[in-house]
């Protein structure tokens, strides 16, 4: 399988919540981890991309603006 990262930097005031939204998304079975200042998500395809997407916005709603690409 062909995995990536899909990766956003998180705004360091915002890492306690990153690591909150880490711990529900794993718990969810979504490859994701908090490097450094780094919100990683591993994926193997677009379904999955589109998953962790929406599981995100579930557990962070207001994660695009604690974020940057």
């Amino acid at each position: 399988m062909n995995r990536e990262e899909w990766r956003y930097k998180v705004s360091p005031e915002f890492r306690g919540k990153a690591q909150e939204a880490v711990a529900q998304l794993r718990a969810l079975g979504i490859l994701v981890e908090l490097r450094r200042d780094n919100l990683v998500f591993t994926l193997e395809d677009t379904e999955i991309d589109a998953r962790a997407g929406e599981a995100l916005e579930r557990v962070w709603p207001d994660w695009q603006r604690c974020v940057s690409e």
